[in-house]
């Protein structure tokens, strides 16, 4: 796996990125930044996106002869989506080389491989049990307990899971249940919610600082923060949880790892992303390298970057009723950073833009939360104790 000095992304080649969206936008200028010339492969128009890019492709991403031509123009291609079919990416092989790999993507799409790829580096998952049926779900129930969370087994877009609180919620499963396999899973009540960020090349693995979570009732992230009071006895963990990851998936680029942590002092995985995350942004002003270029570098071929905790940091994801409030606050606040991203009229909902609110070094994190707190610009959190969908 590991390219020491093969320079696959040196200034001038093309780099072809497939399944762009709105939050990739800094992938695209990282790539820029390089002297790429970048190709993008997206399943719609999105021109204020793409205008960055010195080609694209516009179509379905099992489409073979548009997957012909963007392999045989790209010398090398990553995909910004972890929910990319494998059988494109492994298409795409024939005619360039892709270093992610289609392994770690094949897990990462099927929580019932993922969950058997936990279980073997052995750490905290949520119990859960296979059903196909409504049957099933009244039969297994007893086992897994309440609440629980009913997820199809693929992941994919726009996908709903489905919280079962009572035995009287199982009755709505009638809709829910489609055909094919769901996992069942306990919902484990916790107080906090964590990610841990980590660049890979299969053998290296550098930590990107841990990140603390909040999210509202629809699991939208609303808030980042870092840097995080943990124990140093479970802040290990994590990070070796998220290293034994890494390695045991021989996967090249970032892999973010989401942890839940009891009132206990219990810790879960809850899943592990192979993409730049929006939490992740946080590092923009943090850690000295972001995500993308960090990316870049370790697909690349490149030394991975070293990191170092900057300065604390909050980050506010921006949706659609926050932008009127963001662009009063981008007036008066000294200490706020603001990027929004290119709009893409076919989808309404996600991130429209992200807010870094920081303070040197010597900042306190509590008063750069205080900041937070006394403007409109927050939207509710929700209580973590709940159960709620799981982000997607």
């Amino acid at each position: 796996m590991k390219m020491a000095g093969q320079n696959l992304l040196s200034q001038g080649k093309t780099l072809g990125i497939i399944g762009l969206t709105q939050k990739d936008w800094p992938l695209l200028v990282a790539a820029k930044k390089l002297g790429l010339n970048v190709g993008a492969y997206v399943d719609h128009s999105q021109p204020q996106l793409t205008k960055l890019a010195d080609f694209t492709i516009v179509g379905n991403y099992r489409d073979r002869d548009k997957l012909t031509e963007f392999g045989q123009n790209s010398d090398l291609v990553i995909y910004a989506s972890s929910l990319i079919a494998p059988v494109a990416i492994n298409y795409l092989t024939n005619f360039t080389q892709v270093p992610q790999g289609v392994a770690a993507l094949e897990i990462v799409q099927d929580r019932l491989m993922e969950r058997a790829f936990l279980d073997e580096i052995n750490v905290n998952v949520s119990p859960y049990v296979t059903v196909i049926s409504l049957d099933d779900v009244y039969q297994s129930i007893d086992s897994i307990g309440y609440p629980a969370v009913l997820k199809p087994i693929q992941r994919g877009l726009g996908e709903q899971s489905l919280r079962i609180n009572h035995q009287s919620d199982i009755a709505y499963g009638d809709d829910y249940i489609q055909g094919g396999a769901y996992l069942l899973e306990s919902w484990i009540d916790h107080n906090t919610e964590y990610s841990l960020t980590v660049a890979t090349d299969g053998e290296t693995v550098v930590a990107y600082p841990l990140v603390e979570e909040f999210f509202n009732e629809d699991r939208e992230l609303i808030e980042a923060t870092t840097p995080t009071e943990v124990p140093d006895a479970m802040r290990d963990e994590m990070v070796r949880i998220a290293t034994e990851i890494a390695k045991k998936l021989g996967y090249r680029g970032v892999i973010t790892v989401r942890f839940y942590a009891t009132a206990a002092g219990a810790l879960y995985v809850n899943s592990f992303d192979l993409e730049p995350t929006i939490s992740g942004n946080i590092f923009d002003e943090v850690a000295g390298v972001n995500q993308y270029e960090q990316m870049l570098r370790v697909i690349g071929g490149m030394a991975i970057h070293e990191l170092h905790q900057l300065q604390p940091a909050v980050l506010v994801p921006l949706y659609d009723n926050q932008l009127a409030s963001a662009t009063r606050q981008q007036v008066l606040k000294e200490n706020w950073k603001f990027r929004f991203f290119p709009a893409d009229t076919t989808r309404t909902k996600g991130v429209k833009g992200l807010v870094w609110v920081t303070g040197g070094p010597d900042a306190l994190l509590s008063d750069l939360l205080n900041q937070v707190d006394t403007t409109e610009i927050l939207r509710p959190k929700t209580s973590p104790t709940q159960p709620a969908p799981e982000e997607e």
